[in-house]
């Protein structure tokens, strides 16, 4: 549409009326944040104003909470019974069809290698002597199933015995190559032979592919471990995707099947680390450097990082591990049917006194402790925030000029300047021991201790150290009292050193850990800020996934003797990371809809909650796993914690009570039931209704953003963004 306004009716709404939506949206939230802020500090917590701010945060929290319970009543079941089908279909057209079709055809232009593969239904793609062959084969005869049978001198899609002569095996093998295709439809070849532990069983074969490409004994499961997801291995091989993008060697980077998983102990214990790493890093070749994506979450954060290795995985990366600051965490989440593997920490940040120190800030600073910590072992570390999806497999644009050239990147926030990064982004790749890229991370955490240790008023306070210079000059003035709360702070603790690091001084423009009064405002700017255009990133044109901005790094510790090798710090161009509110300079917003059409590698939906909730729109954009909600209830039933409400993410926690979905109306929502669409209106989209079970009350209609939004049936005007509250009280 053009810029004016929607026209009323349901009409389409212009760019200027949807950014001032958004801005009108933002505004309120900004300001509670800056009272927030203004409310910790010392003797003004207790005004009206701060009262009214917090009463607004409530009422803003309760809202999101109402908006999360409100969404997709019916989806659950209507999902299920979806794939159900889907699955039935595929499995009777495509793979025992092609089993008839194909037997004795050539195979290996779709098939790629020996062993399973979709386009010979339940027959193997062999060819006789190939499994002799490792190099050419990627592995023995008991690996694909072959049994050295096959075509002379070519693959041919092969009867074998011992697989169509065991109907519960070959039933077994026809259900797990459907769910590949179903979950999978853009893949046209298995990366690896199907993984299912009966299957080998039934088989006599080793058809599960795990080849462990790291040391360390495979974990064991506990003995009270839900049941995985139908099809899913002990890794959860049946969610790996396989998005190569064109690129020579790309496939190297699919480690999703090829690692067995891990629960470890406290990483802080002597060599738990290194077990953790021997287990679950990914080595793409010879002379290549491990990989690790490293997460983090507490109990209240189950769903996110659930989602976010869930996505990894369909793009063929599990080369993951989540730090829990719980070890009974990290049990629930390894025993859940998504075998998610973890290692839980005692870290805390050294020195905080207690008044400084909460469990966000601990969450927020451990993945700069095992950063530094895995700079030390030598491993590529990408670090990753719950908030996140993937649309393809992001290593053949990371190792590729220009990126593959820099040690630290990140994506941008604002300009492209040093000290305006988004932290939420952060890969290490090359990064020397104790060279200047370790130096940011070391410098970050060190900032922090000294902001929260009990000793912190000597530095910061009246007539410490730090305003010593300002307070002297007139420059600034006491009293300095702390600051006890500021939003993003490791966020902006991180810009701070990355500037201090491109401009060769002490820089802090983002964050002052104690209050002042500002007396000169330009002398103060000279002392603290940066100084002239240092931290300004330089252009390097790439390839296709577009240039960057770098920036070499100066500072390091000159304590351990000779200067490191040279490092610079770089920011990702769009293909690789784009966020949803788009303020990077370069980026494609997500709420411009650019992301439906050509998605990021990496898709950050910082600023979605703008928009209703960042759940909201995943869900919208088809990148939320509902089976997140599953792992989130199979954790606090682990804990003996109660259903969440809201569970954190997509579906309401009723929908994943016992017994719920499979009869809704009598089961789930309590004293509600769902009620069937009525009749399809004249324009816009008809949707279920929730109504008191027992009859009687008003019924209302339900948020399926998901389903009006994907379908962009928003004729109506009633698209997610208008769907305020509905008629249940979370």
């Amino acid at each position: 549409g053009g810029d004016g306004g929607d026209g009323g009716g349901g009409g389409r709404v212009g760019a200027a009326e949807l950014l001032r939506r958004l801005w009108d949206a933002w505004e309120p939230q900004l300001e509670l944040e800056l009272a927030a802020e203004a409310c910790s500090s010392a003797g003004s917590s207790r005004g009206g104003a701060c009262a009214s701010a917090a009463a607004a945060q409530r009422q803003l929290d309760r809202r999101r909470r109402t908006l999360s319970s409100e969404r997709v009543g019916a989806q659950l079941a209507a999902s299920r019974g979806t794939e159900a089908l889907a699955l039935a279909e595929a499995k009777s057209v495509i793979v025992q069809g092609n089993t008839r079709k194909f037997r004795g055809e050539r195979c290996f232009r779709r098939c790629k290698r020996n062993g399973a593969c979709e386009h010979c239904g339940t027959d193997l793609c062999c060819r006789k002597g190939w499994d002799a062959n490792e190099s050419r084969s990627g592995g023995g005869p008991a690996e694909s199933g072959c049994g050295g049978l096959g075509g002379e001198g070519k693959h041919v899609c092969t009867r074998v015995p011992a697989i169509d002569a065991n109907a519960t095996a070959r039933e077994s093998f026809a259900e797990a190559l459907a769910a590949h295709l179903v979950l999978l439809p853009t893949a046209r070849s298995f990366a690896a032979p199907v993984s299912l532990a009966h299957v080998a069983s039934d088989l006599g074969l080793a058809l599960n592919s795990s080849k462990r490409r790291s040391g360390g004994p495979a974990a064991t499961e506990s003995a009270d471990a839900a049941p995985p997801w139908r099809g899913v291995g002990r890794a959860g091989e049946a969610f790996c995707g396989s998005t190569p993008d064109g690129r020579k060697g790309s496939r190297r980077w699919l480690s999703c099947g090829g690692l067995g998983d891990h629960h470890g102990g406290d990483l802080e214990a002597q060599g738990e680390l290194e077990a953790a790493v021997a287990a679950r890093a990914w080595v793409a070749g010879p002379g290549e450097r491990p990989e690790l994506v490293l997460t983090y979450a507490n109990e209240a954060g189950t769903a996110w990082v659930t989602n976010l290795v869930l996505s990894l995985r369909s793009v063929g990366v599990d080369h993951s591990l989540i730090v829990t600051p719980s070890a009974a965490h990290c049990s629930a989440l390894f025993s859940s049917p998504a075998r998610l593997s973890c290692g839980h920490t005692s870290w805390e940040v050294p020195g905080c006194s207690r008044k400084m120190r909460n469990k966000m800030r601990t969450l927020w600073y451990l993945r700069h402790h095992y950063m530094v910590r895995l700079i030390d072992l030598g491993v590529n570390t990408l670090m990753l925030d719950g908030d996140i999806t993937l649309h393809g497999n992001p290593y053949a644009l990371l190792k590729a000029p220009p990126l593959a050239r820099h040690q630290l990147l990140y994506s941008l926030d604002h300009r492209n300047f040093c000290d305006e990064v988004n932290i939420g982004f952060m890969y290490c790749q090359g990064c020397a021991r104790r060279g200047r890229a370790q130096w940011v991370v070391n410098e970050t955490l060190r900032r922090e201790r000294s902001f929260c240790s009990p000793d912190a008023n000597a530095v910061y306070g009246d007539g410490g150290t730090f305003f010593a210079a300002t307070d002297a000059a007139g420059v600034t003035s006491p009293p300095h009292r702390p600051r006890l709360w500021a939003s993003a702070q490791d966020q902006k603790v991180m810009s701070d050193v990355l500037a201090s690091s491109c401009c060769g001084k002490d820089v802090y423009r983002k964050l002052i850990p104690y209050h002042y009064t500002l007396l000169d405002k330009a002398a103060f700017a000279r002392h603290f800020y940066p100084t002239g255009r240092c931290n300004e990133m330089k252009r390097e044109r790439g390839n296709g996934a577009g240039g960057c901005h770098y920036a070499p790094l100066l500072l390091y510790n000159s304590s351990d003797g000779a200067p490191p090798p040279p490092e610079t710090m770089a920011t990702v161009p769009w293909r690789v990371l784009s966020s949803w509110h788009g303020t990077g300079d370069g980026e494609r917003a997500g709420w411009s809809g650019s992301w439906l059409s050509e998605p990021p590698a990496f898709a950050h939906f910082v600023g979605g909650d703008v928009s209703g909730t960042k759940v909201a729109l995943m869900e919208a954009l088809g990148v939320w796993y509902f089976e997140a909600d599953e792992v989130v209830q199979h954790v606090r039933t682990a804990l003996g914690l109660p259903p969440a409400n809201p569970t954190g993410g997509g579906l309401p926690p009723q929908l994943l009570q016992s017994g719920c979905a499979a009869d809704l109306a009598q089961h789930c929502w309590a004293d509600w039931a769902l009620l069937p669409p009525p009749p399809r209106p004249a324009a816009g989209r008809g949707a279920p209704l929730l109504a008191p079970a027992g009859g009687g009350g008003r019924p209302c209609r339900s948020a399926l953003a998901f389903a009006i939004w994907r379908r962009r049936e928003c004729s109506s005007g009633e698209g997610p963004s208008m769907q305020k509250a509905c008629c249940i009280d979370a």
